[in-house]
């Protein structure tokens, strides 16, 4: 028998034991022993397996929510995440030009008020994930709020002075961090696999393309108002996001034991039989047992009351040293998974969003001649491009998944979801390439054609996004705190950088040089989606018996 077979292009060593993240989704229709009597499932479809499997605690978020106390909270979550992660960073984008005389300062200086902002944020990330590992998702989140707040108004406050204006920014950077790096591991929290498509597609868009609702609001406002009236609109809503934040974002965070098994929770006396099918991939079975020797103790647990979960602290979620906590998103890099997914949801998506800095100073130069408010219309094409691939992605990949899965005989690979970065692949190379010939060939109304080209980037980094996302959810959930802080800090880091030169790049070598240097490299980076749909689930499997984060954690040799 050969070491390794290939099932759905996917390579996986024969014989080998249970890989995290392949899990049997669909119950089979035929009458084959593949059913699991302790496995709970979909009350609305029964042939669907719940993937984490929940506990019967009534404070378990992923099963004894209903749908709309989730959904009320994801809404909140969505809406949070637009005012204080989406909003701040590219805030004066369209403002540039502006900017630099107002303030007296130059290009660069006006983007580094974004720069050092993203600076903070990256920087601050490692401490994020260790706080909300240790204490909690809720205090990280009203301890964004509450700097976004003190930061937005020492913003308004600050007039026409660009150190004090730097200071509010600065601040402002701490708000940014939680809602950015924990919104989307706060859908594996409360969602279950099968729910987590097009909520996670969502999201993406609230920290992706309506950061170009930003610009396009904010160049009129600029133009008409001044470029101070951005901050002053967006002090209320940055105070209504923190009373959202305090009444309806309770705990999503839940400890189970050490060593219960999420994806087929059973009590430890129970072993496991391997069953194989005959075309599908390796699946995991419980033995029938009785259910009724085995005492639950989460039956005798009271519910909390809405006021009880009103509370900023709701104890310990882990017993592991702060500073091993403060480290952990830096030991998840030896998963070559999580590398790859920092290229497609760290570097794919931080070239795009660094070419804020420079658009209004392209645009506000012949032939084109654009205003502050012209320079914000140009980014209606970032923001549909966006939602068409937030929201077409989610739906593809989902598609995509429930096609494979069952061709697979209902057993499901998280490598499914990274199939759609083909989709990705295309438009990016059309955006960034015909953007090269754009500004090789400059005419006075080319940036209508530019504003579509944008927008196919920016579909490309969406659906890029949304993919890698759903996999690292799926693949890794134990680690997807850590993981996408670290994608965060990757990314703002990135921004930080950028913001340092681009504009002198741009003025140095034109702007064709940077739009073909990052397609080459977005281009480069996509590309590696073969590799990692052939090799992920070795990889996973690899990364299983390692266990280098559990050693990390625990002091297991």
């Amino acid at each position: 028998m050969p070491p390794f077979n290939l099932t759905m292009g996917i390579l996986r060593p024969t014989g080998s034991e249970d890989c995290p993240g392949t899990v049997l989704l669909f119950e089979r229709s035929d009458n084959e022993q593949n059913y699991h009597p302790g496995a709970k499932h979909d009350p609305k479809d029964p042939s669907i397996i719940l993937d984490p499997q929940p506990s019967d605690d009534p404070n378990d978020p992923l099963k004894n929510w209903s749908i709309w106390k989730k959904d009320l909270l994801y809404l909140t979550l969505f809406v949070n995440t637009v005012i204080l992660a989406a909003v701040p960073g590219p805030v004066f984008a369209s403002s540039t030009a502006v900017m630099a005389k107002s303030l007296e300062v130059s290009l660069d200086n006006v983007a580094l008020l974004s720069g050092y902002q993203l600076l903070v944020v990256g920087l601050y990330g490692p401490f994020c994930s260790a706080f909300a590992r240790k204490y909690g998702k809720r205090p990280q989140y009203l301890f964004g709020c509450t700097m976004a707040l003190i930061g937005i108004i020492i913003c308004v406050a600050s007039g026409s002075n660009y150190s004090t204006l730097l200071a509010g920014r600065l601040i402002q950077g701490f708000g940014t961090t939680a809602f950015e790096s924990l919104s989307l591991a706060a859908i594996g929290d409360i969602y279950f696999v099968h729910e987590r498509g097009i909520r996670t597609g969502v999201m993406v868009i609230a920290l992706t393309c309506l950061s170009s609702v930003v610009n396009i609001i904010g160049g009129p406002i600029t133009q008409n108002l001044g470029w101070r009236y951005m901050l002053i609109i967006h002090l209320p809503f940055v105070a209504a996001a923190w009373i959202l934040t305090f009444f309806f974002i309770p705990e999503t965070q839940f400890r189970r034991p050490i060593g219960v098994v999420e994806h087929i929770e059973m009590p430890t006396h129970i072993t496991d039989s391997k069953e194989k099918t005959d075309e599908g991939s390796e699946v995991y079975q419980e033995e029938n047992v009785d259910e009724q020797q085995t005492p639950n103790p989460s039956t005798n647990i009271p519910k909390k009351t809405y006021l009880q979960t009103l509370a900023i602290f709701s104890g310990t979620y882990s017993d592991m040293n702060i500073w091993k906590l403060i480290a952990a998103p830096f030991v998840v890099l030896h998963n070559p998974g999580v590398i790859w997914s920092l290229g497609m949801s760290g570097a794919v998506v931080g070239l795009w969003v660094s070419l804020a800095y420079v658009f209004a100073q392209l645009w506000s130069a012949p032939p084109y001649n654009l205003n502050a408010a012209q320079n914000g219309y140009f980014y209606v094409g970032a923001m549909l491009g966006g939602m068409i691939g937030g929201l077409g992605s989610a739906w593809v990949t989902d598609l995509i998944t429930k096609i494979m899965v069952r061709i697979n005989r209902g057993i499901y690979e998280p490598e499914f979801r990274i199939l759609t970065q083909a989709i990705s692949a295309a438009v990016l190379a059309l955006g960034y390439f015909v953007f090269v010939w754009l500004f090789e060939h400059p005419f006075s109304t080319g940036y209508y054609l530019g504003s579509f080209l944008h927008g196919c980037i920016c579909l490309g980094i969406t659906v890029s996004t949304v993919s890698s996302s759903l996999y690292i959810l799926d693949a890794h959930s134990s680690e997807t705190t850590e993981i996408f802080c670290l994608q965060m800090t990757f990314k703002n880091l990135l921004f930080f950088g950028f913001a340092r030169f681009v504009n002198s790049w741009a003025a140095e070598d034109g702007a064709q040089s940077i739009f073909r240097a990052y397609g080459i490299i977005s281009l480069c980076l996509v590309a590696t989606l073969i590799p990692m749909y052939i090799f992920g689930k070795c990889n996973r499997l690899f990364i299983h018996r390692l266990a280098l984060l559990q050693r990390f954690y625990f002091g297991k040799e």
